[in-house]
């Protein structure tokens, strides 16, 4: 649901913009201590007279509870509302039947109490909302869970909790209060403002947040980060438009854990992992999203998995090794390699495992036998590794090749292999050459590992790259004659293999190589 809030600086002005928001809003906020001549019952009377449906929020706040934004943009001739103006606002909107009152768990008992006392005389038409705002910072975990058993003692209607986020970890923090407040059959608005927030605004009507609150234009914002009602529109068509119920029954709070999945690195912008499992958890029948979270502390990123009940997550660089710290069980495949690419949430136990090396041994098993064949391996790097253990797992024998000798060694010593130096890369007669470094990424697509005349040894040639969709390294190894495999096989497999981790499901791997095709195609 979308609360449109109403910070014109003059009566009429205000009225103009209700009557403009009504179409697009389930919710108005009227910002009374914004509005310097404000008259509330004309206020809430159009609202009323355009529409039955749309909900008022009535909130008033102090000079030291608004945004500086707020501060800045009221015009002088706004008169700072005192404690006792702001009280007998509150009031008057009960008497006038507005449908929730906005009142600062700072405000104390006495007055949470009044006001709770007059609602009730209302005979339950007008509702308590209490908040807590944070404008400098997201506090902790503990202290949030802390602040939200405050609000809650007083069994307000709903609960909102707004902190500022200061970096993206801070998004998971506060979205964890979002299954807290469910586990307690309580209606809550969560989510961080300012820019690094952004987010959580877009995420929380997903994870069950009553409400979000979106400006009818960039210059009604009440708070920064606010998203426009056309923005946050788009974001919901691009979620499929599937937000939870605010407050579940009983029965689906006893139902299987919630399905939602996130990947965890830094950076993620460039993913495209979020297309792909998107699409595949829409063809599958599951109705739940999956979300890229640029994060810069693993720990709290886990500590919000756990907090938000999140069934599965992917992990990218550069967590891959020090998430294992963090989780309760590492798999034998994942300890053998070091590394997790794919976390299972099973009932708040947290499991690492790796699907980078099925997806790689996938991709070579279509094309080739691998048992007893010879695999020259280019790096020494994370995915080097999974190559090799992939190998070595089906029966094949990977040799290390590497410009850096000691770390190459290194790799190969501690699977008992061999390492050749990269120089006699040339030389090598192997059934497949496989480059694991990131040369030839996009956008230095002019790039390759190794130069044409090195192809002369192998049959087949594989790139773990899948941006661009063939690389310099496959267009010149394919004008030797050698078989090619791209990088997008790889990719998608992996990405197959965690949906089947986590949903029990077979994914629609064609669909998810289609869509990724497509969107590198299209550039």
């Amino acid at each position: 649901m979308i609360c449109i809030p109403v910070t014109s600086h003059k009566n009429k002005e205000a009225l103009r913009v209700i009557a403009r928001s009504i179409s697009h809003a389930d919710f108005i906020e009227l910002r009374m201590d914004l509005i310097g001549d404000g008259n509330l019952a004309e206020l809430i009377s159009a609202v009323r007279r355009q529409s039955a449906s749309v909900k008022v929020i009535i909130t008033c706040r102090k000079k030291e509870e608004a945004t500086r934004g707020e501060i800045s943009a009221a015009p002088a001739r706004v008169p700072v509302i005192t404690a006792k103006e702001k009280m007998a606002l509150l009031k008057e909107a009960v008497t006038l039947g507005a449908d929730f009152i906005d009142i600062e768990l700072a405000e104390g008992k006495r007055a949470i109490h009044e006001i709770q006392s007059l609602c009730a005389e209302s005979h339950g038409k007008t509702k308590v909302i209490i908040s807590y705002h944070n404008l400098k910072e997201t506090p902790r975990f503990a202290k949030l869970k802390a602040i939200f058993n405050q609000c809650a003692k007083f069994e307000p209607a709903v609960v909102k909790i707004i902190t500022t986020a200061r970096n993206a970890d801070d998004n998971l923090v506060t979205l964890n209060l979002i299954p807290l407040a469910r586990r307690h059959s309580r209606d809550i608005i969560a989510f961080c403002m300012g820019d690094k927030g952004l987010l959580s605004r877009a995420v929380a009507p997903f994870l069950g947040s009553y409400l979000s609150f979106a400006a009818l234009e960039k210059e009604g914002q009440s708070a920064p980060g606010q998203f426009t009602v056309r923005e946050m529109k788009t974001i919901r068509k691009l979620f499929g438009d599937k937000q939870r119920d605010p407050l579940p029954s009983t029965s689906s709070l006893q139902r299987s854990t919630p399905q939602n999945f996130v990947l965890l690195g830094n950076p993620v912008g460039h993913s495209l992992s979020p297309l792909m499992h998107n699409t595949a958890l829409k063809k599958m029948g599951i109705n739940e999203h999956y979300t890229a979270f640029c994060v810069d502390d693993i720990c709290r990123a886990v500590e919000g998995i756990r907090g938000m009940n999140i069934r599965g997550a992917s992990v990218t660089i550069p967590f891959k090794e020090t998430v294992m710290q963090y989780l309760d069980d590492i798999d034998d495949d994942a300890l053998a390699l070091g590394a997790v690419n794919t976390i299972l949430n099973n009932n708040g136990r947290l499991t690492g495992c790796n699907t980078d090396w099925l997806g790689l041994v996938l991709t070579l098993k279509k094309a080739m036998t691998i048992k007893n064949k010879i695999f020259a391996v280019i790096g020494a790097g994370g995915t080097a590794r999974a190559a090799v253990f992939g190998i070595l797992k089906e029966g094949g024998i990977p040799v290390i090749f590497n410009r850096t000798s000691e770390k190459g060694k290194k790799l190969a010593e501690e699977f008992n292999i061999s390492f050749h130096p990269f120089s006699g890369i040339k030389k090598f007669k192997a059934e497949c050459l496989i480059n694991t470094t990131s040369v030839g990424m996009s956008p230095r697509t002019d790039k390759a590992p190794v130069k044409p005349s090195a192809h002369a040894g192998y049959k087949y040639v594989m790139d773990v790259i899948y941006n661009p969709l063939k690389t310099k390294l496959l267009t010149d190894a394919e004008k030797q004659g050698c078989r090619i495999l791209s990088g997008l096989d790889m990719f998608v497999h992996q990405g197959a293999e965690q949906l089947r981790l986590w949903t029990g499901k077979e994914p629609p791997r064609a669909l998810m190589k289609k869509v990724i095709f497509k969107r590198l195609t299209a550039k």
